[in-house]
């Protein structure tokens, strides 16, 4: 399969992003954090948002999820207009937001039960998206006593639980030491194949933008916006030989070379 191409029979989860702009105010002045972006997603596609820190990553992302109210311009998921968070979307943090009081499988089991979304009850829902990340047997454990790479696959089930159309991870394995980082982008991108399922993805790391994504928009900053929309043609399904290639070396270099211009520019620019 062409990894540019989204994947066949995916229906849902088209998102329009249409001439967005968000300020902020901030010390009695507004602050222009993103500037006229524009981006197309297609239904099953697997785009990473790439860029150095304090680009409006993160903004963008959370203006998709609804928690960001733009200052100009419009989102729409399906031809829906976005005016707040809804369970069509699905987002995964940094840092894991599990209810600590809540076993594994009760914080699974909790967005199906408010939002009735789901297939059979919400703790087969739960069980269902418990063995798709490998942790049925802790179902009844507390996410303290979980490491933090099986916090975060408690993360992402929690956000699968609900059947989202689209998929929001923002910076979802920076935490993690690198061998479980593979392991977790691995396991992404199998269960990105299962469900078929459009996924939009906040890194800074080069390397998890190339292995993962169909296409990785790099962002400038000050203010923010997309720089290159550069399509990713490795083949699937990808592993550790991917990121050996000469197709893999060549766009993680292209991506290095633009994100060292804008963070040399943001750095010119604050001094």
């Amino acid at each position: 399969m062409s990894a540019s191409a989204p994947q066949p029979l995916v229906t849902q989860g088209r998102v329009s992003i249409d001439n967005l702009s968000v300020s902020f105010s901030s010390r009695g002045q507004d602050i222009l954090a993103i500037q006229d972006v524009n981006i197309s997603i297609c239904p099953g596609e697997f785009v990473c948002l790439l860029g150095p820190s304090g680009c409006g990553k993160s903004t963008l992302l959370n203006c998709v999820a609804g928690f960001v109210k733009p200052t100009l311009g419009s989102i729409s998921v399906d031809d829906e207009a976005i005016t707040g968070p809804g369970p069509d979307r699905g987002m995964v943090f940094q840092q894991h937001s599990l209810y600590p009081w809540k076993t594994v499988l009760q914080n699974i089991a909790f967005g199906p039960e408010v939002t009735g979304r789901g297939k059979g009850s919400p703790k087969s829902t739960a069980q269902t998206f418990l063995k798709m990340v490998g942790l049925s047997k802790y179902a009844e454990y507390y996410p303290h006593e979980l490491s933090g790479g099986m916090q975060q696959r408690v993360g992402i089930a929690r956000a699968l639980a609900n059947y989202p159309k689209l998929l929001l991870m923002d910076e979802p394995f920076g935490a993690l030491d690198s061998q479980t980082r593979l392991m977790m982008q691995e396991n992404l991108l199998r269960l990105w194949r299962d469900l078929s399922i459009t996924v939009l993805f906040v890194t800074h790391d080069v390397d998890e933008a190339v292995f993962l994504s169909d296409r990785v928009l790099v962002m400038g900053s000050n203010p923010g916006r997309i720089v290159r929309d550069l399509p990713v043609n490795l083949s699937r399904p990808r592993d550790t030989d991917t990121t050996v290639s000469r197709e893999f070396v060549e766009l993680r270099k292209t991506c290095l070379d633009l994100i060292r211009l804008e963070s040399l520019k943001a750095f010119h620019e604050h001094n």
